[in-house]
Formats: structure tokens, sequence, C-alpha cells
């Protein structure tokens, strides 16, 4: 949490929320991810569909995870964990539970465990098939 709040001028103020993904091994950080609004190539491999079921990876923007991803360089998470927060603009942390696209991505990569913050500024944890 103390990460996330001295990240946030680092981020983009003019999104609704701020959103945050680190990727760990064991205890130490190994990558981080902010939500951005530009799109990225890698969107279209997973499944980001809106309220309706409508498929929008061509246009959604980069959220946190991938972006932990992409910095990351890998395709294989077996052994890592995934921590999910969201900064609301009441700078208050905020539910950040995986969207679908993301949990494409996180099923596809095998994380190890996921977690993320909710709406009682707590974490909770995502019960994955693979653990």
């Amino acid at each position: 949490i103390e990460v996330t709040y001295a990240l946030i001028n680092k981020h983009n103020a003019d999104l609704r929320c701020r959103h945050f993904s680190f990727i760990l091994d064991r205890n130490r950080i190994v990558s981080i991810g902010m939500n951005n609004s530009k799109t990225h190539p890698m969107n279209l491999k997973y499944n980001y569909i809106n309220k309706v079921n409508e498929k929008i990876s061509e246009i959604v923007g980069t959220h946190s995870e991938l972006n932990a991803v992409i910095r990351f360089g890998e395709e294989d998470c077996s052994n890592l964990t995934l921590i999910n927060t969201r900064i609301n603009r009441n700078n208050v942390l905020d539910n950040s539970a995986p969207c679908n696209g993301c949990m494409d991505m996180i099923t596809q990569l095998n994380f190890k465990n996921v977690y993320y913050s909710n709406i009682r500024g707590q974490f909770d944890k995502l019960h994955l098939t693979n653990s």
C-alpha cells in the first residue's frame, strides 16, 4: 500500500482511477505496472469485453496487470504473485479486482497467487483454478 501511494505522483491523474499491479517473486517486487489510456498490441491476446459482452480488446487501454507483465517480459508466471491496488478519486484504497480480460491473462500466464484491494481497504485473494 505504501508503494502504491508513493507512485501516485508518477501516474496520469486524468484517469478516473489509478490502478497499480505488482509482480512479486517471493517477497521481492520484480515488476510494477500502471493503467494507461493507450492501447497495446498484447491486448488482442486476451478477452477484454464491455458490460454488454462486446469484444473491446482493440480499443481498451492498457490495464495495470498487462503493463506489469509487459515490463516483466515473461510468459510463464507460475511461481509469481500478482497484487493489484486501486486508488480512487478520493485518494482511498478501493476495489481492484481483475476484469474479464485481465483474468484471461492471469489464467494464461498461470500466476501462482493473485491478491487485490477491496472496497474496505483490505486485500482479498483470488481463487484460481490452478492453485
